[in-house]
């Protein structure tokens, strides 16, 4: 897999290049990220990873990624998502957001723990990502060549927002499907969708608006028409999401 990252270059797409061109920006209303942290070896994490796929994408929706954990795959299955990234990240979160039990399947809202499975506790946690103003400014456009993506985030912090903050990338990847042949879910067929495939961190976003730029060769298995391009700006210090968008892949020019 090839990845590279590039900052305030040209987005210009030659006249003579197969490209395919998209676009999105941030509105005057927060947008939260949504995380499951899942694993295909947990028998209790299938009903999160339905629910999770019935969540509503698009304009003003919490953003859902779905992070593999790899602390299940000595327990008889390895969930072939799994990364021990997102095991780390989940901690990481777990702990920014003020606690202390990681388990699966266990899911996140604006960083702090959701009773899933409560459509009150859902819409009372969503009411509350949303009230908080905006803490940055997002566009983000994607051109697809080939195999190849291109895309440029003009981010900046709103005013009033002083904390240091990063522009953060993420590749997701939906109609992915797993049969289990061992372990807690043998002999289940598994479904999953926002599977995260990477996530980086492509530079820092200060109050005056700057455009940095990102780029990556798709890896094998990665269905272009499945996947999306999430793009955040964190707080660096209190990993606070301050806004969110979301941006399906075009289709090829």
């Amino acid at each position: 897999m090839k990845a590279f990252l590039f900052l305030a270059l040209s987005f210009a797409v030659p006249a003579a290049a197969t490209a395919a061109e998209c676009r999105v920006e941030s509105g005057p209303q927060r947008v939260p990220l949504i995380e499951l942290y899942t694993s295909e070896g947990c028998d209790s994490c299938p009903p999160a990873d339905r629910w999770f796929a019935r969540l509503p994408v698009g304009p003003g929706a919490a953003i859902p990624l779905s992070f593999h954990v790899d602390y299940w795959d000595s327990l008889g299955w390895k969930d072939r998502f799994a990364r021990p990234e997102w095991s780390e990240r989940q901690r990481a979160r777990v702990r920014a957001g003020g606690g202390r039990t990681v388990y699966t399947p266990q899911v996140l809202l604006d960083g702090r723990d959701l009773k899933w499975h409560s459509g009150t506790a859902l819409a009372e946690s969503l009411a509350r990502a949303r009230s908080k103003p905006p803490g940055a400014t997002l566009r983000l456009r994607l051109a697809r060549r080939g195999d190849a993506l291109e895309a440029e985030v003009e981010a900046g912090l709103a005013p009033g927002v002083t904390a240091p903050a990063d522009l953060h990338v993420a590749i997701t990847q939906g109609a992915l499907a797993t049969d289990v042949r061992a372990g807690e879910n043998r002999g289940e067929r598994l479904a999953h969708e926002h599977v995260v495939r990477t996530v980086e961190k492509v530079g820092a976003v200060g109050v005056k608006a700057r455009t940095l730029a990102y780029g990556r060769s798709l890896a094998p298995g990665w269905r272009a028409e499945d996947l999306a391009v999430i793009a955040w700006v964190q707080d660096r210090e209190s990993d606070e999401v301050l806004q969110a968008v979301r941006l399906a892949l075009c289709p090829p020019g």
